[in-house]
């Protein structure tokens, strides 16, 4: 079987479920998987997550945490494929430590190796609802659970936009071209689709104001380096691809939005953005790790974690509307964009709600709590 994943062609003995829309023709291939009936080899364990990496003679082998009889050996290169050993595992150990088999082990850890190549042909692939508007691309990204989705649901009710990919859409760097993959989240979108990057949009939550912000080069690379694959089991792919995300900051528009979820929030957020009114780039805060909020006794209370808490001596105790700041600082933001926030939220004078913000982030730096970018 002959598949091709934006320039990159895939040759493979088995048939891939996910990647059915991306067959095409016999040609010269990029890359090529086989069979064999090899046992899995030994290596030196390089990271963990579900999938584990070792550093084997001549490239990698891949595995699954929960079977580390059947694999993937995966050439330097990327560009030579073995699945090899059988599989041991049940479906209930798999589920155990929390693997979703939405696709085989097999086409996870394919799509891994895939992903290394594509880096070294000069592509990001970018955590992101992505939807095609028109001609146009538009990737809504940031943190699992800032409503990525729902966003993208709310352009295809409003605009009847098509989703291109609701998890990590591939983005040619050099082009700034926008790719459909043969993997995907719980959407299982595979569209062998492509178009022009417009905006890569930064998902802030605003139940009701409905704003772009522009980013420093700064924001704009912290972002990609979160929401990006990097491949750090491999020092060489991941200088690679950082350098990729580097010149994908410089070129790319990435703008952050600040929006409900709905279709009306949708449609004032377009204005916005062919308008290019955008409000200014502004000093992003960020509460400090280490840190939890709890309420006790119908208090809220900030404690010390781990290390913290030999450094930092007894709790803070915060207000409701102090509390809900803290919260919104879980991810960088400004000053004004948490006085929009509390304007949002509550009913007060912005003179009053402004002189109270600046006091409790005076006293929230004395304590030590915040970092700023």
């Amino acid at each position: 079987m002959y598949y091709q994943i934006a320039d990159i062609v895939f040759e493979s003995e088995i048939v891939l479920p996910s990647f059915e829309n991306f067959k095409t023709e016999p040609k010269p291939a990029d890359v090529s998987l086989v069979i064999s009936e090899e046992d899995a080899p030994q290596g030196t364990e390089v990271r963990s997550s579900y999938i584990i990496q070792h550093k084997i003679d001549g490239g990698w082998f891949y595995h699954a945490v929960f079977d580390d009889q059947m694999g993937l050996v995966v050439s330097e290169d990327y560009k030579k494929l073995k699945l090899v050993g059988q599989r041991t595992y049940s479906e209930q150990e798999a589920e155990d430590i929390g693997f979703d088999e939405e696709y085989s082990l097999e086409e996870v850890l394919i799509r891994m190796a895939l992903e290394c190549l594509l880096v070294r042909h000069g592509y990001v692939s970018l955590h992101s609802a992505c939807i095609q508007l028109e001609d146009m691309a538009i990737a809504f990204s940031g943190p699992s659970g800032t409503g990525k989705s729902t966003r993208a649901e709310a352009w295809k009710e409003a605009f009847g936009a098509e989703l291109i990919s609701g998890d990590r859409p591939l983005i040619d760097v050099k082009n700034l071209e926008v790719y459909g993959v043969p993997w995907d989240g719980k959407e299982k979108c595979f569209r062998n689709v492509h178009h022009p990057l417009n905006t890569i949009i930064e998902v802030r939550r605003s139940e009701k104001s409905n704003y772009i912000r522009e980013m420093s080069y700064e924001q704009k690379r912290r972002l990609l380096y979160q929401e990006c694959f990097i491949p750090m089991w491999d020092t060489e792919t991941a200088v690679i691809q950082m350098t990729n995300i580097a010149k994908l900051a410089s070129r790319a528009k990435i703008l952050r939005g600040f929006s409900g979820p709905d279709p009306e929030s949708a449609v004032e957020l377009r204005k916005a953005l062919e308008a290019g009114k955008y409000k200014k780039e502004k000093t992003d805060m960020k509460a400090k790790g280490g840190f939890v909020l709890r309420n006790i006794a119908g208090e809220q209370i900030l404690m010390p974690t781990d290390e913290n808490i030999g450094k930092f001596k007894g709790t803070v105790l915060l207000s409701g509307v102090a509390a809900f700041i803290w919260e919104k600082m879980q991810a960088p933001v400004s000053r004004d964009d948490l006085l929009t926030a509390i304007l949002d939220e509550y009913e007060v004078e912005e003179s009053v709600a402004a002189k109270d913000l600046d006091n409790l982030l005076t006293k929230l730096d004395e304590y030590g709590v915040i970092e700023k970018d």
